[in-house]
């Protein structure tokens, strides 16, 4: 009978724990527009923000846009599954449902602009420093991410990109096709193209960068993180790349990804200098 207590006894006090630390993040799912707009796209006509708000905020948010090829959204592996990651460093992450292209190319930075705006619209009450919010992506959310840093107004500026095996061109010879088509249509006119091969567009104001990516990436050619990289340090931009020698594509955060430690740590350290700044 004894141990019968106690065992419950140790069974409230874990359960009490466990929804100690569920309560400690905040978490809220809003609508990207307050009133919806006229959507001219036919996936994903709701766009919206998850936000995950730490129970100690650093100051420090993060916007992620999931991948996906423009044509669907890893929202879990490249989106949610992040939260508990950034909070337990005092980090707010905002994951962007965006809406997609559907070869109308201007849609989606557009809510990636719409996210930056709300979140500083909401910076004092989520405890956020409107001059630390930065954007993440992965595969062609990483080109998204990489669009805003290279194409930002006074107003959507990030203070830095985080980049997982990220799409940045969409000229012909390294692109991932499906993504290419699929934010510029089956033709695009050459103009576009240069608009949104963003290793073009890098100044000595584009936001420092950590980038990390796979070696036999075969998905995105690791040519686009590499040829981003040359022009960030070109530019005299601080950053930082990662090329792990296997893993492919697409892992995200997944535990299945063997350097997922090194990698993790190291963008750990790496935000916790930007903290400081």
């Amino acid at each position: 009978m004894k141990r019968n207590r106690n065992s419950i006894i140790i069974l409230i006090l874990f359960t009490s724990i466990f929804f100690q630390n569920v309560e400690a993040q905040r978490y809220l799912e809003l609508a990207l527009y307050s009133q919806n707009k006229n959507i001219i796209t036919g996936k994903n006509d709701e766009p919206k923000i998850n936000v995950f708000l730490p129970k100690t905020s650093n100051g420090v948010a993060v916007i992620a846009c999931p991948g996906g090829g423009y044509s669907g959204l890893q929202i879990a592996n490249e989106g949610n599954s992040f939260a508990q990651y950034f909070n337990e460093q005092g980090i707010a992450l905002i994951v962007l449902k965006y809406r997609l292209p559907n070869g109308i190319h201007d849609i989606p930075l557009a809510d990636a602009e719409q996210a930056m705006r709300m979140i500083k619209e909401n910076a004092t009450e989520w405890h956020i420093n409107k001059e630390k919010i930065g954007i993440m992506g992965a595969s062609a959310g990483g080109h998204l991410a990489s669009t805003l840093a290279t194409h930002f107004t006074v107003d959507t500026r990030p203070c830095f990109q985080i980049l997982l095996y990220p799409v940045i061109t969409m000229k012909s010879d390294f692109t991932n096709t499906g993504s290419r088509k699929a934010l510029l249509g089956e033709k695009p006119v050459e103009e576009l193209v240069e608009y949104y091969s963003n290793e073009l567009h890098v100044t000595p104001t584009t936001p420092q960068a950590f980038i990390v990516l796979s070696d036999n990436d075969k998905v995105v050619f690791p040519q686009n993180s590499i040829s981003y990289y040359q022009a960030l340090q070109k530019n005299g931009v601080n950053t930082e790349l990662h090329i792990y020698p296997t893993g492919g594509h697409g892992w995200g955060i997944s535990n299945n990804f063997k350097y997922k430690t090194q990698w993790t740590d190291a963008l750990r350290c790496w935000l916790n200098a930007i903290q400081k700044q």
